[in-house]
């Protein structure tokens, strides 16, 4: 059997949960680095594609390689980690501060992946500084104004949207990074991942990843946007509704169901307790 049932599934899961609890801060860095340099990349060849071809939808439907690659490599994402973290938390075999830890500093490593690969692409699509943006580098200024000024100018509404754009955008990856867990397989892994991913941007939701790419380009390629649009009018609703789409719709809702755990234990609920303290 190439599968993981969905009990075996949550064990496999809490593994995992246990195993990056523990990584040093040196392979946070790294593996998270990785996660956002190449969701960089996998951002801007989607751009080109979809400019190129004026089919958005063709864009969409390469991206996913990108976030393949991280499940294939074993990869830090922060996104995927908020759904794993949160089972390791539920189990009562990973301690808050150690799930903490691992999303801090994996979100910190996804941020400058995004800034190096953003640098450098700033670069590509200036000939070196020497032209105007190109029309690649034009789509990302406007998104990257979509995703932050746009907001800014909604308002509270605008704030909200991004909460409730991040939650179903990260319910979308988080399932991805189930599938990748239930195949034992590499084609499976890939199939099953990639349908989520092509899906959240379809519908055009949130990723606070690919977003730190989209700010951190816009920004170097001369897009009008401050530091306060990106960090509270951005980042901030976008890792709320993230945390909460894969924490709670994913990870937390995933273990209640599939655990053969009794919640109303005393001793399950101490367990609990003392991890969340």
């Amino acid at each position: 059997m190439d599968y993981l049932l969905p009990q075996d599934l949550i064990n496999t899961v809490i593994d995992a949960a246990r195993s990056k609890s523990k990584l040093s801060i040196k392979n946070l860095m790294i593996r998270g680095f990785y996660s956002g340099a190449i969701l960089g990349v996998a951002t801007t060849l989607a751009i080109t594609i979809a400019v190129q071809s004026q089919i958005p939808f063709l864009g969409a439907l390469l991206f996913p390689w990108g976030f393949a690659s991280i499940v294939l490599f074993g990869m830090e994402l922060v996104t995927g980690n908020f759904a794993i973290m949160c089972i390791g938390l539920l189990a009562g075999k990973v301690r808050f501060h150690k799930a903490l830890n691992n999303w801090l500093w994996v979100y910190l490593a996804n941020f400058l992946g995004c800034l190096t690969v953003a640098l450098l692409m700033s670069y590509s699509l200036t000939d070196g500084g020497m032209i105007a943006p190109s029309a690649v580098g034009e789509k990302i200024m406007e998104i990257a104004v979509s995703k932050s000024v746009t907001i800014r100018e909604m308002g509270l509404s605008g704030f909200t949207l991004f909460i409730v754009r991040g939650i179903v955008c990260n319910f979308l990856v988080c399932i991805a990074v189930m599938m990748g867990f239930v195949s034992k397989s590499v084609i499976g892994k890939i199939v099953g991942c990639w349908f989520p991913i092509m899906a959240f941007i379809v519908l055009g939701m949130e990723h606070i990843v690919v977003n730190m790419f989209f700010l951190t380009t816009g920004m170097a390629l001369g897009a009008d946007i401050t530091g306060m649009d990106m960090v509270f009018w951005s980042f901030l609703p976008v890792t709320i509704g993230n945390l909460i789409g894969g924490g709670i719709f994913v990870g937390a809702l995933f273990y209640v169901t599939h655990s053969s755990v009794n919640f109303k234990s005393p001793h399950i609920l101490e367990e609990v307790k003392r991890n969340l303290a």
